[in-house]
């Protein structure tokens, strides 16, 4: 509040609120936005790499930010790597679809 009364002595508009949702690939991002907005303006898939870039969307008394999936480089192993591509959170580009389809029957082979 302090922010907008300095703005308001100044003549200026409120500083509008902002939302931004962040998060791994494919979790629901993009979707939850829509659910917070007037009318669906992010678009929204059943698969990774659809939102490319940061996008803000302007509502009524708040602005939206939509991101793109992030991968932590501290967190990706080889392992990690092979099973978020089993569930479809790598783009298809980025991996040999054959050795990740091995290892998914060697993973049901465990259970």
């Amino acid at each position: 509040k302090r922010i907008n009364d300095r703005r308001a002595e100044r003549e200026m508009l409120p500083r509008r609120i902002r939302i931004g949702v962040i998060g791994f690939p494919n979790v629901g991002k993009s979707a939850l936005l829509n659910r917070l907005s007037s009318r669906a303006k992010a678009k929204s898939e059943n698969r990774a790499g659809v939102t490319r870039n940061l996008q803000w969307f302007r509502e009524e008394g708040y602005d939206l930010l939509d991101a793109p999936g992030i991968i932590p480089a501290k967190l990706l192993t080889q392992e990690i790597a092979v099973h978020l591509a089993i569930c479809d959170d790598i783009g298809q580009a980025s991996y040999d679809l054959v050795p990740v389809a091995a290892a998914l029957v060697d993973e049901v082979r465990k259970v």
